[in-house]
């Protein structure tokens, strides 16, 4: 694709519209547009941009390019016509962005633009923005995951409910041809894409394993990527949810009844695990929460723009009345993760085990683009139903896995004592946070972080969730010392 200065200023048009009317804090557009033509310089390094007051003036290798008279502060469209002249007037002398693809320009400015917001505001270029929508709303395909190792192509996943299910497809298998034609030398994403197709068409899928080579013919069909998956360990429910799309809920939901269905009414308990589970859909965290909790406030957001001050709250029915819940979270448990656990914790319907969470507490919103690229803008804080900022310092375990001084388990109930009297305080603290001196902040940042186990250690953070759902009276005593430190006060911001 060749650039085009009208459809560049159209794209710099909508992102400037996006960022100056949604981005939390007030910004100044001539400087977001100064940052974002300096950005050039990272594709050409004799590319320069200079600001006149009343000119901006694009150089190159020390000489002038252009100088283009300044617009009114706050003209988004004049300033998107002026950076997209200014592109246009760079690749004239720099053969290094007259070759460079529309794609990689746009991504050069925004990248500019926004490196001196916050770090979760970012640029997604078309290609990648369709894979991200793809995950959150579903696609044409077959419904596996693939991963490449060594230049091949292996199946990670099989959906469940995926059209592949019932092929013959089995995960550890390689892919090595589709259609008929090699996958040699393509990574996953690639495959992936040939995967994909009108919903009713077929494809064929060659795989091998053990050198023994099969061909299953599979139909597309719309598929949604899998993100919760289920397995029974004993009486307990186990849920690994690994990331966010508008099914998880639902999914979720689904897979409560059939394991309640499956385990009966010895099922002495659930766990959510929320471990790596980076985020994604907003809604759909709200939405599981609700899954478990009667009702109350889930989460409150708040920022500039006057839509991003919400309250959302529980209408549902707890689908699983009186059975104790577990989530395991870590540090790489962030965003719509966090949202989950700190309802679920603030409510006093869940018992918390593992690590502290990443601690991200904003809100992101999509800016789609003329070029089918996205800007991810933050618009918003997030707070807990006990009105604690998720950010910086996530939310804390009720038992904190890494402060565990018996890893053996060996004196389940001596390790539970312990940990739920260190909760009350380290819970406590955390709620007011805000409020505490930088050295006493410090030393909070640094609690509950991750357990790193050795070798021939178990899984801690499962291993304790099991043995406390297994002696009700040990879980009724980590619960209650979440419970106390969920009533401790904190201010809503």
């Amino acid at each position: 694709m060749v650039f085009n200065r009208d459809d560049a200023a159209g794209v710099f048009s909508a992102g400037f519209e996006g960022i100056t009317s949604f981005y939390i804090e007030e910004t100044d557009l001539p400087s977001l547009a100064v940052a974002g033509l300096s950005g050039l310089k990272n594709l050409d390094n004799a590319i320069t941009v200079t600001d006149r007051g009343d000119l901006i003036v694009i150089g190159h290798d020390g000489h002038e390019v252009a100088a283009l008279s300044l617009p009114d502060a706050d003209d988004v469209a004049r300033w998107s016509m002026l950076m997209a002249a200014a592109v246009d007037s760079g690749r004239q002398v720099s053969d290094t962005l007259r070759e460079a693809p529309p794609e990689t320009l746009y991504d050069a400015i925004f990248k500019g633009a926004l490196q001196d917001l916050d770090r979760f505001s970012r640029y997604t270029a078309a290609a990648a923005a369709n894979r991200n929508r793809a995950h959150r709303r579903g696609y044409s395909g077959i419904g596996i995951l693939l991963f490449e190792n060594r230049g091949k192509i292996y199946i990670e996943e099989v959906y469940e409910d995926g059209p592949a299910a019932g092929s013959g497809l089995q995960v550890g298998d390689s892919i090595i041809a589709i259609d008929g034609k090699t996958v040699e030398g393509l990574d996953a994403v690639a495959v992936s894409d040939l995967l994909r197709g009108r919903s009713g068409s077929n494809v064929r899928v060659t795989t091998t394993s053990d050198d023994i080579h099969r061909t299953a013919i599979v139909t597309r069909a719309p598929v949604i990527e899998q993100t919760v998956f289920s397995s029974r360990k004993g009486d307990t429910a186990y849920f690994e949810i690994r990331s966010f799309n508008e099914d998880t809920a639902a999914s979720l939901s689904r897979k409560v009844g059939k394991m309640a269905t499956k385990v009966g009414p010895s099922m002495n308990g659930i766990i959510l695990d929320f471990r790596n589970n980076r985020g994604g859909v907003l809604r759909d965290a709200i939405s599981i929460a609700d899954l478990f909790i009667e009702n109350g406030r889930i989460l409150l957001t708040k920022g500039r723009h006057p839509r991003s001050v919400k309250e959302f709250k529980a209408r549902n029915p707890d689908i699983a009345v009186g059975i104790p819940l577990i989530l395991l979270i870590n540090h790489d448990s962030a965003s719509a993760s966090e949202v989950v656990a700190g309802a679920l914790q603030d409510s006093g319907r869940a018992v918390l085990i593992g690590g502290r969470t990443y601690g991200k507490g904003t809100v992101q919103m999509i800016v789609n683009l003329p070029n089918e690229g996205e800007l991810i803008i933050t618009w918003a804080r997030m707070y807990t139903p006990s009105g604690y900022p998720i950010g910086p310092f996530g939310v804390y375990p009720t038992i904190c896995t890494d402060e565990i001084d018996d890893p053996s388990l060996q004196n389940v109930a001596g390790t539970a004592r312990a940990a739920g009297l260190r909760a009350r305080e380290l819970l406590r603290l955390r709620r007011i946070a805000q409020d505490l001196d930088d050295s006493i902040q410090e030393a909070l940042l640094g609690r509950c972080g991750d357990r790193t186990p050795s070798a021939d250690e178990n899984d801690l953070d499962l291993s304790l969730a099991l043995k406390l759902l297994e002696q009700r009276n040990l879980f009724d005593r980590a619960f209650e010392a979440s419970l106390i430190a969920s009533q401790w006060p904190s201010k809503t911001q």
